[in-house]
């Protein structure tokens, strides 16, 4: 008998005031999430759901019923809104890549296998404004997690709650653009194009590192595939001794490298997992151009670069040591 006169008021209250009574179980919040059967988000999303927080920890299961464990991809968007003003950390705990837009601006990107890894923009957020955001995901092979938190005035590290989110379908994000990259981002511009002889439009991500090893999976990229490839990483590398520096190429396939324009390694053949190296003097606190090209044929890939300095033991170069720069093909001396 209670709910029914309850109906009836609600009733009263539409016809009479103009107002429509919504139910709180027909509030949705979160962020929109698609999901791709690859690692590369093409093609229709085979899954779309509202994931009420960014709080994932598959392990090695499926994100979804009838999904793969291993070699999918997602897309969260919708808008987040800011429970004060000032510094906020944005923190995207994943494993494997990762990269996000706020309001249409690229703040991470960690586009790389990894073991589960923090990466952290920090942006200045207004009380109670909603920014548009994207999350773009991939999981490669073994365990997969996908965590959005963060942290900032009266607000301790925590996952974003869902009652912050709200999910909206956004327009895929633009190609990246190196020269609107974050003034402090680290690592390398990779080229990826089919085939091997750099012909076509690349696709284009930021590299932290040279630390591959794809094994008979493919990169990562749109359009490409396990086998026949080819990367044109650059940037600048920063030596932090002077001295003689070792380079270090481990590959399979071909490879070359160049350092301030001189050619250090020149192995552009099919061949197993093989290293090479060349030397050449730096000077302490200075950038130096660097460019590695890599093609793969098929089978395994494979691509690492490594350095050494006054006869250190080798270590792959750390993303600190590189900054992301566009380096054309002109005046490398092959």
């Amino acid at each position: 008998m209670r709910h029914s006169f309850a109906k009836r008021i609600t009733l009263l209250l539409v016809l009479f005031t103009g107002f429509s009574v919504v139910a709180q179980t027909d509030v949705k919040t979160g962020l929109l999430g698609q999901y791709f059967k690859n690692m590369t988000l093409t093609g229709p999303p085979a899954l779309k759901r509202v994931d009420a927080q960014i709080n994932f920890d598959w392990g090695e299961g499926a994100p979804a019923e009838g999904f793969p464990a291993d070699q999918f991809s997602v897309r969260w968007s919708g808008q987040v809104q800011a429970p004060a003003t000032g510094k906020f950390k944005l923190i995207f705990e994943t494993d494997d890549g990762v990269r996000v837009w706020l309001n249409g601006k690229l703040v991470v990107e960690d586009w790389t296998d990894r073991a589960p890894t923090e990466s952290i923009a920090e942006v200045v957020l207004e009380d109670g404004k909603r920014y548009d955001i994207i999350i773009e995901y991939f999981e490669n092979g073994g365990g997969a997690s996908a965590k959005f938190l963060w942290s900032g005035p009266s607000t301790l590290k925590q996952p974003v709650p869902s009652f912050r989110l709200t999910p909206k379908e956004l327009a895929p994000p633009p190609e990246l653009d190196v020269t609107k990259l974050p003034a402090d981002t680290r690592g390398l511009v990779g080229h990826y194009f089919k085939g091997r002889n750099f012909a076509g439009k690349p696709a284009l991500r930021i590299d932290p590192e040279i630390a591959f090893d794809w094994g008979m999976g493919d990169p990562g990229m749109r359009g490409l595939g396990p086998d026949d490839f080819c990367v044109r990483w650059t940037g600048q590398v920063k030596a932090d001794k002077t001295g003689t520096h070792t380079f270090f190429t481990e590959t399979d396939d071909g490879v070359r490298l160049w350092v301030n324009g001189t050619k250090l390694v020149d192995q552009w053949v099919d061949q197993g997992t093989t290293e090479f190296k060349g030397e050449i003097n730096l000077e302490a606190g200075k950038t130096y151009d660097l460019v590695m090209e890599y093609y793969e044929n098929n089978g395994d890939a494979v691509a690492k670069l490594f350095w050494s300095v006054g006869g250190a033991e080798k270590k792959i170069i750390p993303a600190a040591a590189l900054s992301p720069r566009e380096i054309g093909d002109k005046g490398q001396k092959r």
